[in-house]
């Protein structure tokens, strides 16, 4: 048995270190480190300290992040 951890972004990690390069839009095209900025505050607001990259994975939290998960060694 193993143990899977799905990626996520700290938010105020990324405000205090402005890493805003790579956000995209619903549209898929780049968001403007202003619009990547508002985006990251605008997930504080709502109580978010971590984001995941891409769809939350079974048990995320907002708080915390990925649960982990564990995976058979196949």
């Amino acid at each position: 048995m193993g143990r899977r951890i799905h990626v996520c972004m700290c938010v105020r990690g990324a405000l205090k270190n402005k890493s805003f390069d790579g956000f995209q839009k619903d549209d898929g095209t780049e968001a403007t480190r202003e619009e990547a900025q508002d985006f990251l505050l605008d997930q504080l607001a709502m109580g978010r300290e971590k984001i995941p990259f891409g769809e939350p994975c079974e048990g995320f939290d907002y708080k915390t992040g990925c649960p982990g998960h564990e995976i058979s060694d196949k």
